[in-house]
């Protein structure tokens, strides 16, 4: 995409920018012709291919080698992880470029569309998106996820929680067996690159959201939103449902791993499942905490400003209908007054109940709930599934 200006009409701003269509690795994938030009296009031929060049060399070496059913403690059919991890998240990971990117160009047009910034601060805006899509392609940026990818991997493979005894490693101390370069190498750096690319692309969104929330934006406490008018900044939260399932099937799928084979326990790792599952939410749900300040601001001022105009007007209607100290030509039923009054009172409710967090309940669960349902395969390990169900439903009712 070309950075040059950006037309401020609504339909064809949404069109104008995209968190996902570049980025670290989107140029070396169109120069293989891994993606096409156009955004979407081909996402799902590209996740074919990845999910193809991470396992399916695996099995065929391990075939090779005669690692796929035995030699080692835990042979490359029997690795859940693996699958789970190449066949699964790497795919989804990719493919969630669609439903983010739409979301996110939605809340970009709405922005403009719904005149929340003022006439005078469109250059200002603009200029935002020209700074975000400068940090998004930053071969900077590019660089740190290369370097967070390799450094990540290595300490899968050898850091002091590694496994051995496995199809890539059979001995601690031994060196890789051939599958195993394959598998440091290419497949597991792609799917740890996939993972840091989405968290460099958080960084992206927050660093957009906290330079628009810096400008002077037309928001009303008296939005029936019940968030000033940026509640639309929280829809943008239940797409990344997607990338929070794809880790949790990972997480969820190699303690399920040590469960089945290694003769673990549950209750040995729900703290740490626990730990890294408010981890992924608290990155994918931070840039919601950019406008709390300005909400906040919105709400305490229009408190204010509502309550001396209630102040006015309140004294006013007992003067002329109560007190009857100024004259009334028209009968207390069916007169304005009261209407006015009680639409000043539903105003004012409206502003006392704004929340000062852009996030309904209803977005997190739809956020948080992809995230948990690798998480009941993991949970029927030691307790029945329909026990599980049942418990969820007495929740629920």
């Amino acid at each position: 995409m070309a950075m040059g200006s950006v037309d401020f009409d609504s339909a064809e701003l949404t069109q104008s920018f995209t968190l996902t269509e570049g980025g670290p690795g989107a140029a070396f994938l169109k120069q293989i012709h891994l993606v096409r030009p156009e955004w979407g296009a081909g996402l799902g031929r590209t996740a074919l291919i990845l999910a193809a060049i991470t396992w399916a060399p695996l099995f065929v070496l391990c075939g090779f080698e005669g690692l796929l059913f035995g030699r080692v403690k835990m042979p490359f059919f029997y690795d859940i992880a693996a699958h789970t991890r190449f066949l699964v998240a790497v795919p989804v990971l990719v493919l969630a470029d669609i439903p983010v990117g739409l979301s996110l160009r939605q809340v970009m047009g709405h922005f403009v569309g719904a005149h929340l910034v003022r006439d005078d601060e469109l250059g200002k805006f603009e200029k935002i998106i020209r700074d975000s899509l400068r940090f998004r392609d930053s071969h900077v940026g590019e660089i740190i996820v290369l370097v967070v990818t390799y450094l990540a991997t290595y300490n899968a493979l050898f850091g002091a929680s590694s496994q051995s005894g496995t199809w890539f490693r059979p001995e601690t101390g031994q060196g890789l067996t051939l599958v195993g370069y394959w598998y440091a190498l290419v497949a597991l750096p792609i799917f740890q690159f996939l993972i840091f690319r989405w968290i460099y692309r958080m960084a992206v969104w927050s660093r957009f959201l906290w330079k628009v929330s810096r400008l002077d934006l037309l928001l009303t406490p008296t939005h029936p939103d019940a968030a000033g008018g940026l509640a639309f900044v929280g829809k943008s939260l239940i797409p990344f449902g997607v990338i929070l399932f794809a880790i949790s099937a990972v997480v969820s799928s190699g303690i399920a791993e040590r469960i089945l084979f290694g003769g673990a326990r549950l209750r040995e790792y729900q703290w740490s499942y626990l730990t890294l599952f408010v981890f992924a939410l608290a990155i994918f749900a931070a840039p919601m905490l950019i406008f709390v300040p300005t909400l906040l601001a919105l709400k305490q001022r229009g408190l204010m400003e509502y309550g001396t105009l209630g102040s006015e007007y309140t004294q006013a209607f007992y003067r002329r209908w109560v007190g009857k100290t100024e004259p009334a030509e028209e009968p207390l039923l069916g007169t304005g007054d009261i209407q006015s009054l009680a639409d000043l009172g539903n105003s004012f409710e409206i502003i006392r109940k704004m929340r000062i967090l852009p996030v309904e309940l209803s977005d997190f669960i739809a956020f948080v709930l992809p995230g948990l349902i690798p998480a009941l395969p993991l949970a029927a390990t030691v307790m029945p599934l329909g026990d599980i169900v049942k418990g969820l439903l007495k929740l629920i009712a």
